[in-house]
């Protein structure tokens, strides 16, 4: 496991890796599975995924995602470090913040923009090391959190519409804000290997 190189000032958290943010719902679960076979499981990021799923759903997430990659896959719980080279699952219902290297879980109530909730804090925690995704989906959560992103000097990905399932999250995201890529789940993988196979952290 790398060790983590960390520097805190003016509320940024300087990492010797990245930290994704992934934001989907309906249809989000063959996004996944296309985007997770093709990402290289050693690259220098911990990813957290946001999901508005039932409970249900969460359990086919986990065998779905542990057939396609080799990086560990966590529950969340409050306080949890983050660490390079595993998948941070929030569960049905809960809401995570990134904070100092931590993930802060509470309850979120119907309606809630869990989505926007983590890459809101993802963008003030990382600021250039963080990337937000969103993938397939219905309703209107996240556009504004990977605007943050954007706007903290971080990359964008959103999946093009017309690959995805259900295409009003992806839709929303790109007329809100201007991403850094638009692709198919494959292709956002492929280009996730190369931005940080050879990034310098």
């Amino acid at each position: 496991m790398t060790l983590i190189a960390v520097i805190y000032q003016k509320g940024i958290m300087k990492r010797n890796y990245y930290i994704l943010g992934i934001g989907m719902s309906a249809g989000g679960l063959q996004s996944l599975a296309e985007f997770f076979s093709k990402l290289d499981g050693h690259l220098p990021v911990a990813i957290v995924l946001a999901t508005h799923l039932q409970q249900n759903y969460h359990a086919k997430l986990f065998d779905i995602l542990s057939s396609k990659t080799n990086m560990a896959l966590i529950s969340v719980e409050d306080g949890i470090e983050l660490q390079q080279g595993n998948i941070y699952i929030v569960g049905s219902n809960l809401k995570a913040t990134v904070h100092q290297n931590r993930l802060k879980v509470g309850y979120a109530g119907p309606g809630t923009h869990i989505i926007d909730i983590l890459l809101n804090s993802l963008a003030a925690d990382s600021a250039e090391q963080a990337i937000g995704m969103i993938l397939s989906g219905t309703g209107n959560d996240g556009a504004e959190g990977l605007k943050a992103i954007s706007e903290a000097g971080g990359q964008v990905l959103v999946q093009e519409p017309f690959s995805a399932l259900y295409q009003s999250l992806p839709r929303l995201a790109i007329k809100i804000d201007h991403p850094d890529k638009v692709l198919p789940p494959v292709r956002l993988a492929t280009w996730m290997n190369k931005k940080l196979g050879t990034a310098e952290t």
